[in-house]
């Protein structure tokens, strides 16, 4: 097969399609294993939401025993109320946590504008005229929901790492909240990240030049030829 030869233009374009590609992939992989984690962390919050519960009633419970004992019971009904007071706002905070987590599954299950080969697509968007699926005010819009999620996860991974390290009867309750905190805080950031690359990739493309009819053909053809040689793919941008 004849050996192609591309411009210096066509070696850009193919340079940032190929980051493009990637980064598109990324994504759709890196969403696709969030809403599995975000299924196990929802188990989780019920499961963290049951253990609240329970501390409420058995601090209860304890609260009424330790009253009907007079003063000897004094100080043990000061420790229930306090029991109380913490697993009434360890439910307040899981039922936050349950709402994000069924916010952000509605709003990851919605991505469905990652066509299954970015670059491909983009350049055939352009020589036909149609819009491009992939636009940077719907990059914009997930990343403003994943970092709003974000945010207060930070804020509750704050707290929880603090007052776990405080108070010991924080200590079953408080670290079942902080671990399903931690391990959507972690995927957020990293997915955060994918999302950041994906949109500057589309920012990038938007701002660059336009090609004409010619070179899009020569890039179109080139990315079909090469679609799975990735050694060769590097080896044209290099």
């Amino acid at each position: 097969m004849e050996e192609r030869h591309f411009s210096d233009v066509e070696k850009y374009y193919f340079r940032l399609l190929l980051s493009l590609n990637e980064s598109s992939q990324m994504l759709s992989a890196h969403i696709t294993n969030t809403l599995v984690l975000l299924g196990r962390m929802g188990d989780r919050v019920d499961q963290a939401n049951d253990l609240a519960k329970n501390t409420e009633l058995l601090a209860v419970n304890a609260m009424v025993s330790a009253a009907r004992c007079g003063e000897v019971g004094r100080g043990f009904v000061s420790v229930s109320k306090d029991l109380v007071g913490i697993s009434e706002r360890a439910e307040n905070d899981l039922k936050r946590l349950d709402s994000l987590i069924q916010g952000l599954t509605n709003s990851l299950t919605t991505v469905d504008y990652l066509p299954s080969n970015a670059a491909i697509s983009w350049v055939e968007s352009e020589m036909s005229g149609a819009d491009y699926c992939l636009t940077a005010a719907r990059c914009d819009g997930l990343y403003a929901s994943v970092s709003g999620c974000l945010s207060i996860l930070d804020d509750l991974y704050e707290r929880y790492e603090s007052t776990s390290q405080l108070d010991v009867r924080w200590l079953q309750l408080g670290e079942a909240i902080r671990r399903v905190v931690a391990g959507l805080r972690d995927t957020l950031r990293s997915l955060l990240n994918i999302v950041e690359n994906l949109t500057r990739d589309v920012q990038l493309l938007s701002l660059s030049e336009h090609l004409n009819r010619h070179q899009l053909v020569e890039i179109h053809e080139g990315f079909l030829q090469f679609v799975d040689q990735h050694d060769k793919m590097h080896e044209i941008i290099s």
